[in-house]
């Protein structure tokens, strides 16, 4: 998915790829376009970063104590009661636009449904997620959002972890990564979107899915974070270990 140049001044050679990482002997790396990274350092959640919606029984999302800082979200007892973090809605996939999140699920897992990923709207409204609750595999997924990419799991029908994906209020898309989500496992989710809005879905770094046309290129979209339980009255728990959101500097 890169395309690579070079250049050699003699004493460092570079080497540039289209999206935007540049590495200096084979050694150093940098970034080279607009980014956006949270690794949960602080006592609380900074309010000028994300925005944070709780319904029911859940608690309001809170940095835990845990090795380099993490968000907890709880769910709270109630079915159908989300709680979310979500960033400003600055990011496009006309700018090839990457999300990264590690996170895991710890207390119980038995009815959580949990979408991460990006999505058109901070805030889909009372007990909503982009994805709308019901079985996530081909033929049965729909969608809150017009426009949405991202991981999506559904307990109370699989622990299959899906990478889904809505372009302009279509029909969405979904493929089973083959990974099972366990509780208390740390995954890493990515997800790389080129400048036609076509995604690549990565889970711990390896490649799962693919799906093209995958979300309108010019929407903005926010990163985000959700989770609610749908059966039951036992809450589910989330820790996020850090929220990674990279785009290039021209669209």
């Amino acid at each position: 998915m890169f395309t690579k140049t070079g250049r050699d001044t003699g004493e460092i050679k570079f080497q540039t790829f289209s999206k935007g990482f540049s590495v200096e002997d084979g050694g150093r790396g940098e970034i080279l376009g607009v980014q956006f990274e949270d690794d949960f350092l602080g006592p609380t959640l900074d309010a000028y970063k994300w925005t944070a919606a709780t319904e029911g029984t859940s608690a309001a999302a809170a940095i835990t104590a845990a090795l380099n800082g993490t968000v907890q979200l709880d769910t709270g007892t109630a079915a159908d009661k989300r709680n979310i973090i979500a960033s400003g809605l600055n990011w496009a996939a006309s700018r090839t636009v990457t999300f990264e999140t590690r996170l895991r699920t710890v207390t119980s897992d038995t009815g959580i449904f949990l979408f991460a990923g990006l999505t058109d709207s901070i805030d889909k409204g009372s007990g909503k997620l982009p994805l709308k609750d019901g079985s996530l595999a081909s033929g049965s997924i729909d969608a809150w959002a017009d426009d949405l990419v991202g991981f999506g799991v559904r307990a109370e029908t699989s622990d299959n972890i899906y990478c889904t994906s809505c372009i302009a209020a279509a029909t969405p898309q979904t493929g089973d990564s083959g990974t099972d989500l366990t509780l208390s496992t740390w995954y890493v989710l990515r997800i790389e979107l080129d400048s036609d809005g076509n995604a690549e879905f990565f889970i711990n770094g390896t490649s799962v899915d693919t799906q093209e046309d995958a979300v309108t290129a010019a929407d903005p979209l926010c990163g985000y974070v959700g989770a609610m339980i749908t059966t039951g009255s036992t809450a589910a728990f989330v820790d996020i270990d850090y929220v990674h959101l990279y785009q290039s500097r021209t669209a």
